[in-house]
């Protein structure tokens, strides 16, 4: 066998691999933790009390609904809220396949807190952490920097974020009904220790091939 089919056939083997560990992990994110308004029901509609939710610790959490208007003044409004634990942080946030705005963009804004408390007739982001317009071109992207440029009245963050109680805001007041999906990455937070050591073994290791 030649060398070149060898590399062929171990990078195939790679990608299959890989492949199937991330179907096995979003196919266990989907399930609880997590929610699927088609399997848990609808999010909450109020603001001050959104519907609970718990995160997979050191993992990927899927969010999956819908929202829209049936009237013009008859929106279905999502929200809802959880803990990233201690330890741990929120370090990213990605539009998940199958979101289909109405229009061109979906809107989903967070804040600190078990309650959402800003408006959604409000015309200003004073309240927010962040806010970040999706789309279908937007699916498999980390939006959470997006969320986190302060604007508008946002006060804005830089990601990951840490510990602490978090509340979202899903929203479209296009007529008709849109789909969309978040897959929530929590990681847990590095040891200094640890941090220090991989620092060190970068730095030898720079050194080293100075050296050669």
């Amino acid at each position: 066998m030649s060398l070149s089919k060898t590399k062929f056939l171990r990078r195939t083997a790679l990608s299959v691999s890989l492949l199937a560990l991330c179907s096995a992990a979003h196919a266990g994110a989907v399930a609880s933790p997590g929610w699927d308004e088609a399997v848990n029901g609808d999010l909450s509609n109020v603001g001050p009390t959104p519907t609970l939710v718990t995160l997979l610790e050191g993992g990927v959490t899927t969010i999956v609904g819908t929202t829209g208007a049936s009237s013009a003044n008859v929106v279905d409004l999502d929200y809802f809220t959880f803990t990233v634990p201690a330890g741990f942080e929120l370090s990213s946030l990605t539009v998940l396949d199958g979101t289909m705005p109405i229009g061109s963009n979906g809107f989903i804004g967070v804040m600190s807190g078990t309650s959402f408390t800003v408006l959604p007739d409000s015309f200003s982001a004073v309240g927010l952490l962040g806010f970040a317009l999706y789309g279908e071109n937007d699916i498999g992207t980390d939006i959470l920097p997006t969320m986190g440029l302060a604007g508008i009245g946002a006060t804005g963050f830089t990601p990951p974020l840490p510990a602490g109680d978090y509340s979202f805001w899903v929203q479209e007041t296009g007529m008709g009904v849109a789909t969309y999906g978040f897959a929530f990455g929590v990681t847990a937070v590095p040891e200094p220790a640890t941090a220090l050591s991989l620092l060190a073994g970068l730095a030898l290791l720079a050194g080293a091939l100075k050296r050669r």
